[in-house]
């Protein structure tokens, strides 16, 4: 990227001045008239000089310029509103630069990182909901790794407590099946099992206390449930293991709360007295002395909560992956949970500290309506991919293309996985199933189509081409546009990374696809003098969109 030359130029300039600048950023204009790249260093410097009444931005920036000017790669550099520099850089370098485009910068300092995503109780179906954590999660550990981290990826489920013990009243009270199902039949069941519990555990006094003798039961490890939980644990992570291949996810290993609880339980009473207290016959953290809230980590009836779980959880995966951060992915509904039980991992194992990170993303829901996993009114991750396969198959059929099953399959997937990462992770959003599907922009599909399209104008055009000449080169206003975009891709890619938001590349990569479609309706390609050259654009910005969507966690087809 010609942007770490700049800044390195920049860091000599501003050194070579007499001033000092421990942060200099360059950032990406919002439009080609005001460069290529653009800083503010100047009125950063200017900051501390006008105080004294000595210079003004415009005077350094000036200063600066005039140390940048002769430089090979820049075609100009410009001083602009009071002391910004926007920086200009030569066509021909942006064209050498092209086959260097899908480079993602390495961090200086690379970490060793868990990112834990996915955490779907079992006994459960897998909702549109529960798919924003396995997306958004996945997608980060691609992009970390990318930028030279050591990556473990892990999930932890709840095969315990009283989720689980609901589920076992409803098997119960539904019976088992009496013929033999498959995957997503088991997963339907227990589904219904659960939900049935869940309003019985609601609406009924005795029904309520049956379902917590139930949960101590398990506790316990009394042989009176243990047929049931043994045959509904298998049947549910049977269907996870089918949910993970669909999305593409391989995890490093898989926690469970059962292999956890009891460690919990353990560092809970040790430090009873000390950082934890006794109330009402619980055992509780008093979070309101540390600014938040108070929770319990052991119930009255003597179960450890998921609050103590987390403890023996936290311990567990450092002994297993001595990580410099556990990232946890998870909904913004439990931020206050995590506040408090990363406060308490913290001084429980003071090693910890500081380790624990929660990244948090908001709610889901469908443009059609809501969903309750309680109530069973839900949306599962197989009705979804099946609800945006048909659509795939009606924009592909009223576009003229080749129905082709496994395409469909592809695309589908991009259509749900880019609605989830388009949007920031803090933010709600509502999954509309017509907007998914579209070929018109804003979509996995437009970005897939794009790459598509790409694929088959290089393979028309063959192997090989002519090396390409630097003399006297000019560039169409398209040409230079796409050739700056491609120049950003490196940047932005270590971006996301940083600031743990698979969105930008996402809104990136919808620019340098319209950019492309722009370029391309404008002028020929394999029919032009300039083939050479515009089959260079073409190629690296089918690179470049193949590696984003990979980022993603997206397949880029071939065809469509």
């Amino acid at each position: 990227m010609v942007k770490d030359q700049l800044l390195r130029d920049l860091k000599k300039a501003v050194k070579d001045l007499g001033y000092q600048a421990n942060d200099i950023v360059c950032a990406i204009p919002p439009t080609p008239a005001f460069g290529d790249y653009s800083s503010n260093i100047a009125l950063q410097l200017a900051k501390p000089e006008i105080k004294n009444g000595k210079q003004s931005p415009i005077d350094i920036a000036n200063k600066i310029k005039g140390k940048l000017d002769k430089t090979n790669y820049l075609e100009k550099v410009e001083v602009a509103g009071g002391g910004f520099l926007n920086f200009f850089i030569k066509g021909e370098v942006l064209v050498k630069n092209l086959t260097q485009v899908t480079q993602i910068p390495k961090d200086e300092k690379p970490q060793k990182l868990m990112v834990e995503y996915g955490h779907a109780n079992i006994l459960k179906e897998v909702h549109l909901g529960h798919l924003r954590t396995f997306i958004l999660g996945e997608s980060l550990a691609r992009i970390l790794g990318g930028a030279g981290h050591k990556v473990f990826r892990a999930n932890y489920q709840g095969d315990i407590g009283l989720h689980v013990a609901k589920a076992i009243w409803g098997i119960e009270k539904l019976g088992l099946p009496s013929k033999e199902l498959n995957f997503e039949e088991k997963a339907e069941y227990l589904g219904k099992a659960y939900a049935q519990g869940s309003l019985d555990y609601e609406e009924s006094s005795e029904a309520k206390q049956k379902i917590n003798q139930i949960n101590v039961s398990l506790y316990r490890k009394e042989p009176q449930f243990q047929e049931l939980y043994k045959l509904g644990r298998k049947w549910s992570l049977e269907y996870y293991d089918e949910v993970y291949k669909i999305l593409g996810i391989k995890y490093d290993k898989l926690f469970f709360e059962s292999e956890v609880y009891s460690r919990g339980e353990q560092l809970v009473l040790e430090n009873t007295g000390k950082i934890f207290e006794k109330s009402d016959g619980a055992v509780i953290f008093p979070g309101e002395k540390y600014g938040l809230h108070n929770r319990v980590f052991i119930s009255s009836a003597g179960v450890p909560t998921y609050e103590a779980k987390d403890l023996g959880l936290s311990e567990k995966q450092f002994e297993t992956f001595p990580f410099d951060r556990d990232i946890h992915v998870v909904g913004s509904e439990q931020e206050g949970y995590f506040k408090v039980v990363i406060k308490a991992i913290e001084m429980v194992l003071p090693k910890l500290s500081g380790r624990e990170f929660h990244l948090s993303y908001g709610m889901v829901g469908l443009k059609e309506g809501k969903m309750s996993s309680r109530t069973g009114e839900v949306v599962t991750v197989n009705e979804l991919l099946n609800m945006v396969a048909e659509k795939v198959r009606e924009v592909v059929k009223e576009s003229r293309l080749e129905v082709n099953r496994e395409v469909v399959r592809s695309v589908a997937m991009g259509a749900i996985k880019f609605t989830y990462l388009k949007f920031a992770p803090s933010s709600n959003l509502v999954f509309d199933l017509q907007q998914s599907v579209s070929l018109q922009g804003d979509s996995g599909p437009y970005l897939q189509y794009t790459h598509a399209r790409i694929r088959s104008v290089l393979r028309e055009a063959g192997e090989g081409g002519s090396e390409l000449r630097m003399e006297n080169l000019e560039l169409e206003v398209e040409e230079r546009n796409l050739a700056r975009r491609l120049e950003y891709f490196g940047s932005v890619a270590g971006q996301a990374g940083k600031e743990y938001r698979p969105n930008l590349i996402c809104e990136y990569l919808l620019d340098l696809a319209k950019d492309f479609n722009l370029f391309y309706q404008k002028h020929r390609i394999i029919a032009s003098e300039k083939k050479d050259l515009r089959l260079a654009l073409t190629q690296a910005t089918g690179e470049v969109l193949k590696t984003g969507l990979e980022l993603l966690g997206i397949e880029a087809p071939e065809r469509m």
